[in-house]
């Protein structure tokens, strides 16, 4: 399996490309070393080269909101947070699957959750200037449409269920992050 093949393929031809996804089963290994953890270092590199680059002289109302000194911890939560999100995600999957008639199964899961978020990892290279967070959008509407397909082909919820079934993922996904955070944050983690 050629990994920047899949990423274009899934962002220009999604249709054809779950199809294909489906049929195939790659070990999490896989998904870890080929996709999650390349797609996921985007955002973080990117973030530190801007906040090393581009805010030099640090300014609390107009800089990143992070001081240079603090960009490594930043990149490094950024990383951390990406890959436990699509985990969680796909952990998600997991728990409503039964609800929508699916099987419970966490590695077919982890495939929606992982190539579902290539185009909003995708995106996360664009970091390296806060303004840039707009592309993010644009790679969030599209993931929100593999998210779509992506649950009927792979993970088989019925037609029409698909829209209840991403939301309330991503509303439960948002919950459990707000959470993490919460307690990372109380922790001094973050």
């Amino acid at each position: 399996m050629n990994a920047l093949k899949r990423m274009a393929r899934i962002v220009l031809q999604p249709t054809a490309e779950w199809d294909r996804i489906a049929a195939e089963d790659p070990t999490i290994d896989v998904l870890v070393r080929h996709f999650i953890l390349p797609l996921a270092l985007l955002a973080p590199i990117s973030t530190y080269i801007g906040i090393r680059s581009f805010n030099v002289t640090w300014d609390e109302e107009m800089g990143f909101l992070v001081p240079v000194n603090e960009a490594f911890t930043a990149a490094a939560t950024t990383l951390v947070a990406s890959v436990s999100s699509v985990f969680a995600l796909a952990g998600i999957f997991v728990l409503l699957a039964p609800l929508y008639g699916s099987a419970r199964d966490f590695r077919v899961a982890l495939k929606v959750a992982t190539f579902g978020a290539v185009p909003m990892l995708l995106a996360g290279a664009t970091l390296f200037l806060p303004v840039m967070a707009l592309v993010g959008l644009l790679g969030l509407s599209h993931s929100l449409f593999l998210y779509w397909l992506g649950v009927h082909k792979v993970l088989q919820v019925k037609p029409g269920h698909q829209a209840e079934f991403v939301g309330i993922s991503l509303v439960l996904l948002i919950a459990a992050s707000t959470l993490g955070g919460a307690a990372a944050s109380s922790l001094g983690l973050i």
